[in-house]
């Protein structure tokens, strides 16, 4: 067996104790010393900070001497993360970021105030710091602190879970678009919902039509670059073998001269590892994300488009768009939208007021 792997089956065993113990009624900790700390770290929706504490309770676990106030990189954190860790938390169904604990500590050597001033929220990052002190100071409570941060992690589970809606299946386009409408106007949440819609409402015309196009984006967050997801946009139709027929850029947020060129970098990218000639990108966006230099047009949909060096962007209105390629689908395509719409919500690491918005919905 291979370092990697042992070090992994390491993890897997320090996390199922930790687990036994927190789902265990009679096993009792004292909390005093770190509850409001704790506490803390489930005040905001930066889900890094109490994953970045379960890691540097993993590593300290693993190794006596790591001290993460001065060396968090010690303990391989990435790969203890994506790796075990992770592994761990969907199993158990707990809600969790791909990457979340390193997003809030790149760049940085060590977890002290200096780290904790630079991240936002900072007062929470302090707790965070907090905890790692306290840890380090006396080893000797490290069990009841991962229990405790394993409790709290499936009492938010449970929480979410409960947030869950069972919905009938409609394939009425007009009570589609409401829902689409509502969700994208009031929790776009960082604009992952228009682009989770949008690939959901492509993915199932081409389905139920047997077109044999490929949507791919779906499975991304808005987060992920282009460069990062290797594909030219937020959410592209291919062919079978991989050819990108077009991309779509889906936002509610200006794309501009700035994002226009960040997207041409990428596109060009693409294409000169691919062999692809790629010269156009659809925008669906709101009317007021649209450029001011673009060359209107007097229709409703298209909405006009902007030419930058050898690619074209084609702006279209994404409320128009919704309502079209809705009353375009098949009734069943309209289902599968709805039921692949619902089961994105309802997954654990959906954000919590998307999940608020969708009950209130079907209320």
């Amino acid at each position: 067996m291979s370092t990697t792997n042992e070090r992994n089956k390491k993890v897997s065993s320090i996390l199922d104790s930790i687990y036994a113990n927190a789902i265990n009624d009679d096993y009792l900790v004292d909390e005093s010393k770190y509850y409001n700390s704790l506490n803390k770290l489930f005040t905001t929706s930066a889900w890094g900070f109490r994953e970045i504490l379960l890691v540097v309770i993993v590593g300290m676990k693993l190794d006596s001497s790591f001290k993460a106030s001065v060396g968090l990189y010690d303990c391989n954190p990435r790969a203890i993360y994506e790796g075990p860790i992770k592994e761990f938390l969907i199993n158990k169904e707990i809600p969790h970021r791909k990457s979340g604990p390193l997003n809030v500590a790149k760049a940085t050597v060590g977890l002290d105030m200096t780290w904790a001033t630079q991240r936002r929220p900072s007062n929470v990052a302090k707790e965070v710091v907090n905890l790692v002190n306290l840890l380090e100071s006396d080893k000797t409570i490290i069990d009841d602190v991962s229990v405790s941060l394993i409790r709290k992690l499936i009492g938010e589970s449970k929480r979410i879970e409960a947030l869950s809606v069972n919905v009938e299946p409609s394939s009425d386009p007009l009570f589609l678009y409401k829902l689409c409408y509502e969700l994208t106007t009031k929790v776009p949440d960082s604009g992952n919902t228009p682009q989770k819609i949008a690939a959901y409402l492509l993915k199932n015309f081409h389905l139920a039509m047997n077109t044999g196009v490929i949507v791919t984006g779906e499975e991304d967050r808005a987060s992920v670059t282009s460069t990062t997801s290797k594909k030219p946009g937020d959410v592209n139709e291919e062919s079978i073998d991989g050819i990108i027929y077009k991309v779509y850029e889906i936002t509610v947020k200006p794309f501009d001269i700035a994002r226009i060129r960040d997207s041409y970098d990428c596109i060009h990218i693409y294409n000169d590892n691919n062999g692809n000639n790629i010269n156009e990108v659809i925008v669906i966006c709101r009317e007021e994300d649209c450029p001011k230099e673009m060359t209107k047009s007097n229709l409703s949909l298209y909405m006009g488009n902007y030419n930058y060096q050898d690619i074209v962007y084609y702006y279209w209105n994404i409320f128009e768009w919704m309502s079209d390629t809705l009353q375009r689908m098949t009734p069943l395509a309209r289902k599968n939208f709805y039921s692949d719409l619902n089961n994105y919500i309802s997954d654990i690491n959906t954000a919590e007021i998307v999940k608020i918005k969708w009950q209130e919905l079907h209320q």
